[in-house]
């Protein structure tokens, strides 16, 4: 327990340290690409020792597909640890829901590190919304996207929905899935009935699952690289969508009942 107290308070203060470091880097950098370029690679550290404190382990497969090139990437989403996972081997600038940026304390921290913010439930903003991932892709950055806009318990993977898959065509630049399979945690393999120790889904409360994660012991996770996939003026999004979850499914570990 005093180990996990340690851990779970270890990770808010270095949170807050986090902030004051972006906090300088905002008031320093007005141009707002540099800036998320800037706090994307300071996050990138962040990731890292957090994923320590947490004893998280990251296997990278295949990472060599991706390096030295820049894109949408699109994969799977299990829990607010893929944002770390991912960002511990590859800066990248996240998409996400405006719930999450409406969400407090969560909602600062993803501001800060220059997430862009989709209203899901809205239709009528989503060309203004595409636009400006367009923008941070043309900028040379990664931009990551859940295609499957929520996080999932890990039992299937869902339909990858296609609006955001515009921005790769409009940019001309390349989809980069990628896949998560978190295999095991506390020394045990990821189940349905320890899942929920990692995995952060549905309505669960950020706090608490971080305090649980903090004591549940070593968890490991592969972060898959996949083939990239090109893009032109002519790409369908749909086609994209379909291919870059035919990926993923090829590689993706569903967690099935013991």
């Amino acid at each position: 327990m005093f180990s996990q107290f340690i851990r779970f308070s270890t990770v808010l203060i270095s949170i807050l340290f986090y902030l004051a470091h972006m906090g300088l880097v905002w008031s320093v950098i007005w141009d707002r690409w540099r800036r998320v370029e800037y706090s994307n690679k300071i996050l990138m550290s962040y990731c890292k020792w957090g994923l320590w404190l947490l004893r998280v382990k990251v296997n990278p497969v295949d990472i060599e597909r991706h390096q030295g090139v820049s894109g949408l990437m699109v994969g799977n989403h299990l829990s607010y640890l893929d944002v770390l996972v991912i960002t511990s081997l590859k800066p990248a600038c996240f998409v996400t829901s405006t719930e999450i940026r409406d969400t407090p304390g969560l909602g600062l921290i993803c501001k800060m590190a220059g997430c862009l913010f989709v209203e899901r439930r809205n239709k009528n903003n989503i060309h203004n919304e595409v636009n400006e991932i367009t923008q941070g892709l043309r900028h040379g950055l990664n931009v990551t996207i859940f295609p499957e806009s929520t996080s999932t318990n890990g039992e299937q993977i869902l339909r990858f929905r296609r609006p955001l898959y515009v921005a790769a065509v409009d940019a001309s630049q390349p989809v980069l899935p990628f896949c998560l399979n978190y295999r095991y945690v506390g020394g045990e393999p990821i189940t349905v009935k320890n899942r929920d120790q990692v995995f952060w889904y549905g309505d669960m409360e950020f706090l608490p699952h971080l305090w649980a994660l903090a004591g549940a012991g070593s968890v490991g996770v592969d972060l898959n690289f996949l083939p990239a996939i090109p893009t032109d003026e002519k790409s369908d999004p749909t086609q994209l969508a379909e291919a870059s979850q035919a990926q993923v499914e090829s590689v993706f570990r569903r967690v099935v009942p013991n």
